[in-house]
């Protein structure tokens, strides 16, 4: 996290930001080849057109369980998939509660929470592997320890 921190003040500075989070997607979507086969993305993208739900709840939860690191399970809470749309609501957020506190320890002229943009950033790029497979977020509400997340199955 301290890395990360330090990464994004250096790209906010230099004016770099968007070019760094182009490159972090674009890794992302080589290594999402790795965990998913052919038959796998086939399979979802099928899937996704006869049960938008399940693919929703699937994905979400998938990402949730690679993000174990810096969240975990109590610090989120999600819904079922209805309609297409699902919500998750972190609370008591580590992550936010680090960041706030290696910013503060290494002087870093920004709020702990500017971190949090560059998720928002990631996960709406276009090459993104969530967005590709159609899962946006379409709202995202900051409170005061963590934040509530929409994504919608487009």
């Amino acid at each position: 996290t301290m890395d990360h921190a330090i990464s994004y003040h250096t790209h906010k500075r230099l004016g770099t930001v968007q070019e760094w989070v182009s490159d972090t997607v674009d890794a992302y979507s080589k290594m999402m080849g790795r965990f998913m086969g052919p038959m796998a993305q086939f399979m979802g993208k099928l899937a996704s057109n006869i049960a938008p739900n399940m693919v929703l709840n699937k994905a979400i939860n998938e990402v949730l369980y690679s993000d174990q690191m810096m969240h975990g399970p109590g610090e989120y809470e999600v819904n079922e998939a209805e309609n297409g749309e699902i919500t998750i609501r972190f609370k008591n957020c580590l992550r936010l509660k680090k960041q706030n506190e290696i910013v503060k320890k290494c002087g870093l002229p920004f709020e702990g929470r500017e971190i949090c943009e560059l998720e928002k950033m990631h996960l709406t790029h276009p090459n993104h592997p969530t967005t590709k497979m159609g899962i946006v977020p379409t709202e995202v509400i900051w409170e005061e320890t963590g934040c509530v997340w929409t994504f919608k199955k487009h």
